[in-house]
């Protein structure tokens, strides 16, 4: 039953964005006439939700826009953030049939300067679009040997993201981290550091730790995030310890796996949770954390972590997150070895037998965002791998 409503779905949605097609055509006749920027830029992704990758897609569009060049989005699926793109002046349009229609891709994009593929997820337009010079920015990192490339091999079909990788021209990728499963299928592989907005231009406000150490962990709440191997962690610290801290988890219920979570640790006096946080109340949820941790079990980057850095905060971040680069041990952090509970409470104990330095190291975290993550430091970095000028 389950794979007959899918199958209906699917007919279902086809059929409507069938239809959409004469509006999409007109939307984008103006477009292609237009003259008067410098260049034209086409931004493929995989959905317009409020979330990193998509984020950081809109920070390109910025930068493109203010470099002089006209920008347009097709998108898989739609999300919030789709009207914040349009407020920029910049038409969004939404297909989820797209990936695997060579001649939508080529009519969307074929009279562009450049294309961004946004992700593994938009792979097809590697291979399916001529004309403009490509850029794949890939987000992801262990999930493609061990997903992606994984179930092609086992199962022989999409997405062969081996032979997508294998003839991609340009491939931007977020760390060091991230580079390492890449390069092991592209010979050009540039990496390009995350950057975020800085919600404290005029610095950083210090204030007094609380009495007991607020430790954050922020992002949905699912295997990948971790949120489980933090609880282990945290929960069966000797009281002593417990008794100094709480541990506040914010973001979205993924699945079952949030629902147990909750149900096992609901009651724990140290553990409290939370809802998503909008980015709107992102500077009021930073400014109330103590400590930032970020137990990841593998994330190619990391926002949490540059916005911990941005908001002045310590961090606690595991071995298979990108961002590790941003935490100096002692400095400003500590790294824990990934899934290794007995590794993260040696972290925890490091924190808090260093509370009396938590502004200190706050500090020391802030001048890793101005040295690594501003937007003036990623556009600039962003452009010249788009034009193929550091290639």
């Amino acid at each position: 039953m389950r794979f007959i409503k899918k199958k209906v779905r699917k007919i279902r949605n086809w059929w409507y964005y069938h239809k959409k097609l004469p509006d999409l055509r007109a939307r984008l006749e103006p477009l292609k006439k237009d003259k008067t920027h410098a260049y034209k830029v086409a931004l493929f992704s995989h959905e317009m939700s409020s979330t990193g990758a998509p984020i950081m897609l809109l920070v390109v569009a910025k930068a493109i826009l203010k470099d002089g060049g006209q920008v347009r989005v097709l998108s898989y699926l739609d999300g919030s953030l789709r009207p914040t793109f349009e407020a920029l002046g910049i038409e969004v349009f939404v297909h989820p049939g797209f990936r695997t229609n060579k001649a939508l891709i080529n009519e969307f994009a074929g009279d562009c300067d450049y294309a961004i593929a946004n992700t593994v997820v938009t792979y097809p337009v590697i291979s399916l679009l001529k004309g403009p010079e490509i850029l794949w920015w890939v987000h992801e990192s262990q999930v493609i040997d061990k997903d992606y490339i994984a179930r092609y091999k086992r199962k022989k079909f999409r997405p062969d993201l081996e032979a997508s990788l294998g003839m991609a021209k340009k491939v931007a990728v977020v760390t060091e981290y991230s580079k390492q499963v890449v390069q092991k299928y592209s010979s050009h592989v540039k990496i390009l550091n995350l950057a975020i907005e800085d919600l404290f231009p005029e610095g950083i406000p210090h204030r007094k730790p609380h009495d007991k150490i607020l430790f954050s962990i922020l992002g949905a709440v699912c295997p990948i995030k971790g949120q489980d191997v933090a609880l282990k962690a945290f929960t069966t610290l000797p009281e002593k310890y417990q008794e100094q801290m709480t541990l506040y988890i914010a973001g979205r219920d993924v699945d079952e796996f949030s629902e147990d979570l909750k149900q096992r640790y609901s009651h724990h006096p140290h553990v409290e949770w939370g809802t998503s946080v909008p980015y709107d109340k992102l500077k009021e949820f930073y400014s109330d954390s103590d400590v930032i941790l970020v137990a990841s079990r593998d994330e190619s980057f990391s926002l949490v972590a540059l916005e911990a850095c941005m908001a002045g905060k310590p961090l606690i971040i595991s071995t298979n997150v990108g961002a590790k680069f941003l935490v100096t041990p002692g400095e400003n952090g500590f790294i824990f070895e990934s899934e290794n509970i007995e590794s993260l409470q040696k972290a925890i104990i490091q924190m808090l037998e260093n509370k009396h330095r938590l502004q200190e190291m706050g500090d020391n975290s802030r001048q890793k965002y101005i040295d690594n993550g501003t937007l003036e430091v990623f556009s600039h970095k962003f452009l010249q791998l788009m034009k193929g000028e550091d290639f």
